[in-house]
């Protein structure tokens, strides 16, 4: 039986749900997908005792989603120990989580098959790679959240999830399209419910405007068209609510957002003169290879992982290189040392090094600026919490270790499941945890009503991931009530064309799922600066002289 309580702007919705079956909520980040998903399937489950829900989520949130089934549901309830804390979860007879080694891992698809919990957890890597068991399973209801991992058509997970079959589908995200781009819908649609957008032979040609050259589907998106369409055909089977929204507003903190720019002193600007002339050089030796060479969006999205061997490689290897200059010299020594061990890395970075231009540059200005605020918000407030993210893994070591005198937690891809929710135990439970610091991962579906203040020490290429990031603490249950967003930037530098990127992005989306964003034509068209002429300007604002 569901416990929870729905705000009024939820409980219309829910019904919605449980009515059609087959529907994704794309509610903005913190507005209460999860607890709708669960009113949802507790309905469902009401009317037919004898069916599973499968929950499949991204690996760091399976323990979080069982803390939610056990909060808002009858359930019969069990303390958990993840490392140094512990968490409250249902009884494995009511929710079982696939999670922990292979033998483990058997054990719990064994006790799924013997005594049919209400409840399954998984994440959708083991749609991948435990799919045999999987797909004995055998739910009634299915719930994607981040339904947003399944907008890729030849992932593996994609194509798993679409072969699981049940009456009831929800889909879950805040972010249904990451890079603004229609495509990514479809294949979201194809789960939910592939009437509605019908066959891609259709689809691509009412809705995407393509290059007459390049690769893929007869060419690269330069536009796109009839969205107030597409916006009405997604409707018939999506909830929508952002948390600008009138009836949604009332139940949100407020959001202060404010851009930290951070002038390059004169050692670290003349060796971002030199990668950004390579990069240049780069780029210009690319023309020549088609417009399909480089794609700069794949370095963040992983679409492509080009070798520096090729042109599109080399253009990424110095960009990568800028990036980890302006957060910290650090980063191209270490990722130096990772390629000279066979252990990854950037061979750039180790003929960057070979020039000397590094000698001695072992401080960052954005670091500084940052501990400087830190240290002043952290002492300001002593019960203050506040979250950090980054790009680069190493770089949260850094941030680490330039703040000592602050207990912090780290949340990154290398960490376990358990590991993860131990993290996010202790910084919502001990009071001396005054830091989170997390990399991508932490950007999806992640609670942190704890904290008052979020960082984002560099700047993510996708909209979508930005924007979940970016909310980590914007939440219905948030123990403030106003946040604050800090955005650090190098000033001049090619920081400043990620915003353009999104900007562009944003407007889509919004043109598709809210009906507003495009032109009287229904078009919105990609007006970004290109990345030649962005790097020209900043070498311009960059004094020769520094």
């Amino acid at each position: 039986m569901f416990t929870g309580i729905l705000h009024p702007y939820q409980a219309e919705d829910v019904d919605r749900i449980v009515e059609r079956g087959a529907m994704l909520a794309a509610y903005g980040m913190g507005t209460g997908k999860t607890v709708m998903a669960i009113a949802a399937a507790e309905m469902l489950m009401d009317t037919d005792k004898r069916i599973t829900c499968m929950v499949v989520v991204p690996a760091a949130l399976k323990w979080q989603w069982a803390e939610r089934i056990a909060q808002f549901t009858d359930v019969d309830t069990k303390k958990r120990p993840v490392g140094k804390a512990h968490i409250i979860v249902p009884a494995d007879h009511h929710c079982t989580v696939i999670d922990g080694t292979p033998v483990q891992k058997q054990r719990q698809f064994a006790y799924i098959s013997e005594h049919r919990p209400d409840y399954v957890v998984t994440a959708y890597e083991n749609l991948v790679h435990d799919w045999t068991e999987v797909r004995r399973i055998k739910p009634g209801i299915v719930v994607a959240d981040e339904a947003s991992l399944i907008k890729t058509f030849n992932a593996e997970r994609t194509r798993k999830i679409k072969r699981i079959k049940a009456d009831h589908r929800i889909g879950l995200t805040g972010t249904v399209m990451d890079n603004g781009n229609p495509e990514e819908l479809f294949s979201i649609f194809q789960w939910v419910d592939p009437e509605v957008l019908g066959p891609w032979e259709y689809f691509d040609p009412a809705f995407i405007v393509r290059s007459t050259g390049g690769k893929g589907r007869g060419g690269f998106p330069v536009a796109y068209k009839n969205l107030p369409l597409l916006h009405r055909k997604v409707s018939t089977a999506m909830v929508r609510k952002t948390r600008e929204d009138p009836e949604v507003a009332a139940y949100m903190p407020k959001v202060e957002r404010a851009t930290v720019l951070v002038e390059l002193d004169a050692p670290t600007a003349r060796v971002y003169r030199h990668i950004a002339e390579d990069v240049l050089m780069e780029v210009a030796k690319a023309a020549g290879h088609g417009s399909g060479a480089i794609d700069l969006a794949a370095l963040y999205s992983g679409k492509a992982k080009p070798t520096e061997d090729t042109a599109q490689g080399r253009v990424m290897g110095r960009l990568l290189a800028l990036h980890m200059l302006v957060n910290h010299p650090g980063l191209i020594r270490e990722s130096a040392a990772r390629y000279e061990a066979g252990k990854g890395g950037s061979r750039y970075c180790v003929t960057l090094m070979a020039t000397g231009l590094l000698d001695g540059l072992d401080h960052s200005p954005k670091l500084e600026e940052l501990t400087r605020f830190l240290r002043k918000e952290l002492m300001r407030d002593d019960g203050l919490k506040i979250v950090v993210f980054s790009f680069f893994k190493g770089m949260l070591k850094l941030i680490g270790a330039a703040m000592p005198q602050y207990r912090s937690v780290y949340f990154t891809g290398d960490h376990s499941a358990l590991k993860k929710a131990e993290a996010k135990a202790l910084f919502s439970h001990e009071k001396d945890v005054r830091l989170f610091l997390a990399s991508g991962a932490g950007g999806y579906g992640l609670d942190l009503p704890e904290a008052r203040i979020l960082v984002n020490y560099d700047q993510r290429d996708s909209a979508g991931a930005q924007d979940q990031q970016d909310t980590r603490h914007v939440r219905a249950s948030s123990l403030h009530e106003t946040v604050q967003v800090l955005d650090f930037m190098a000033a001049g530098t090619v920081e400043e064309r990620r915003s353009q990127r999104r900007r562009f992005k944003t407007r889509t989306a919004s043109a598709i799922l809210d009906g507003r964003g495009a032109d009287a034509d229904g078009r919105v068209i990609n007006d970004v600066e290109s990345l030649r002429q962005n790097l020209e300007r900043s070498l311009r604002q960059l004094s020769p002289a520094a």
